[in-house]
């Protein structure tokens, strides 16, 4: 787990998981509305790339809210790659798969 600080108060967060020796799974990237869109996101998402490359890993898995474009869109303009959907009867959406090399 990974928190990120504004002026000693956490405002974002983010955790990797170990799912094989090469992929790590990130999940809950997020920022407090009103961080968002200083590059905070990004900045996290540098550190996970780079824990994963210190870790021998070469590849990060993600799960989104498919109907997200927007966040979609900012995933593949970090250089994720669409892999797929799956619903779930618990969800009330569709779960998008990304993937990215590093």
């Amino acid at each position: 787990m990974f928190g990120y600080f504004s002026d000693g108060k956490i405002v974002g967060y983010v955790s990797l998981i170990k799912n094989s020796d090469i992929s790590f799974e990130m999940n809950n990237l997020s920022i407090l509305p009103k961080f968002r869109h200083k590059g905070y996101g990004k900045e996290l998402l540098d550190i996970c790339t780079s824990k994963v490359k210190e870790l021998s890993g070469n590849k990060i898995t993600i799960g989104i809210i498919e109907e997200n474009t927007k966040l979609k869109e900012w995933y593949t303009a970090y250089g994720f790659i669409h892999t797929g959907t799956r619903t779930f009867g618990h969800l009330p959406f569709t779960v998008g798969f990304m993937e990215l090399n590093v």
